[in-house]
């Protein structure tokens, strides 16, 4: 629709001036009021045309990257798609953060790196195009703190994930759903659906890439994550990760074998190592997937720089329903130990076994870069060998509140996650 006529003054000033004069002078002029009305009308509908014609070919943009929601570290890509309209080029496209200007292009491709420093806050994103005409475009985006993260779903059915082994560790493939019990904070609950067929997962390969990793582990951790590719299906779906002072997204998921190859070759060791920070990122790419997911984490030492928790990576796997899944090769040099009562365990092992028994995931210690494989083969076969379970608690969960979970079973041994979060 178009918008209200606006009459143009100077036009309807000269307009009158020229039929003043002729009247005055007696001249061939004869037009009513009528007739005056709609010439002026006409004329302002033409220029509120113009007007909007003008509007109409501004720039168009659009944020690719971060996306609304997204957390974001280290260093950051923020890039944009922009066209002009028929006729205009475009000038410039400046990116601002929190209203302050960190970069700005004019020419292809429309992107700049940004340093987001090394803890998750939450940011204003705004990027703003100029054509060559002087038009101009802007769009903004919201990036989120670890703390602020807001959870609106509500838990309505409880979905469980059950591994059921014998006492050798076994997996045992025909357990029924009578076989079942399923507590929450130590109350019976009714099971009210049972699937032991495999189902669809998504699933995060992070690698650490710290400088600590260069060397044989390193070219041992791209062999054994290659291998492990051979487990997804075209129903999965995967994502490669590799962790050094910041997260570095390589490979989006995609059921792709040959993309997420060609980025677990891109890995190089180097810096830190922000496995804390990796596993929030990791788990935030999972949300809203309504299939499994799981995190395989290989590393060979423990978070060294801090900006997240332990518990808060723990916390936030468990609010995403994420598993987490660790494969520890350690060596003593590197990891110095600390006290447990009374052991002494490796440090990274302490880490590594409280990811994994957080979420209902598994730890890998391994003695030898030789067991990688195995480590790999094992969580593959556990994620094509759980049973699907559901049930719907007698009250809802209040926001935040925790909610332990035991599932028995009258054969064998199950394992799942230990509760969740309300949301």
């Amino acid at each position: 629709m178009l918008p209200a006529p606006k009459v143009n003054l100077d036009v309807l000033l000269r307009y009158e001036a020229v039929v003043s004069a002729e009247q005055h002078r007696g001249g061939l002029v004869k037009e009513t009021r009528t007739q005056r009305t709609s010439i002026i009308l006409v004329l302002a509908l033409l220029f509120s045309v113009v007007a909007t014609a003008q509007q109409a070919v501004r720039p168009t943009i659009q944020i690719r990257t971060p996306q609304e929601g997204a957390f974001v570290s280290g260093p950051t890509v923020l890039a944009v798609d922009v066209s002009a309209a028929a006729g205009t080029s475009i000038a410039e496209v400046k990116f601002f953060v929190d209203d302050v200007e960190v970069g700005s292009r004019t020419e292809p491709p429309w992107e700049i790196t940004w340093d987001a420093g090394q803890t998750f806050a939450r940011r204003v994103i705004r990027v703003l195009v100029t054509d060559s005409t002087g038009g101009q475009s802007e769009e903004t985006v919201l990036t989120r703190d670890l703390e602020s993260a807001v959870f609106t779903a509500e838990v309505n059915v409880v979905p469980l994930y059950v591994n059921v082994t014998d006492d050798r560790g076994v997996y045992i493939p025909d357990m029924r759903m009578q076989e079942f019990e399923v507590y929450e904070n130590g109350k019976k609950q009714e099971i009210l659906f049972f699937d032991s067929e495999p189902r669809p997962v998504v699933i995060g390969i992070l690698i650490d890439t710290s400088g600590s990793m260069e060397g044989i582990k390193m070219a041992r951790a791209k062999q054994g994550a290659s291998a492990f590719l051979e487990h997804i299906t075209q129903q999965d779906e995967a994502f490669v990760m590799g962790f050094d002072a910041f997260p570095r997204l390589l490979q989006n998921l995609t059921p792709n074998h040959a993309r997420l190859r060609d980025a677990i070759q891109e890995m190089a060791p180097r810096g830190a190592t922000s496995l804390n920070m990796a596993i929030v990122e990791g788990a935030d790419i999972l949300v809203d997937r309504p299939e499994r997911r799981a995190l395989i984490i290989l590393s060979d030492g423990f978070d060294t720089v801090q900006s997240v928790t332990e518990g808060q990576a723990i916390d936030y796997a468990r609010l995403q329903d994420v598993r987490l899944y660790t494969i520890g090769i350690f060596d003593m040099i590197n990891n110095p130990v600390r006290s447990s009562g009374f052991d002494t365990l490796n440090r990274g092992e302490v880490s590594m076994r409280a990811y994994s028994d957080g979420t209902g995931g598994r730890t890998f210690i391994l003695n030898s870069l030789g067991e990688l494989d195995r480590a790999y083969n094992e969580i593959a076969a556990e994620l094509r060998s759980q049973y699907s379970l559901g049930y719907r608690p007698d009250s809802l969960a209040a926001p935040g509140e925790w909610r332990e979970i035991e599932v028995r079973t009258k054969r064998g041994a199950g394992r799942t996650k230990p509760g969740y979060y309300g949301q």
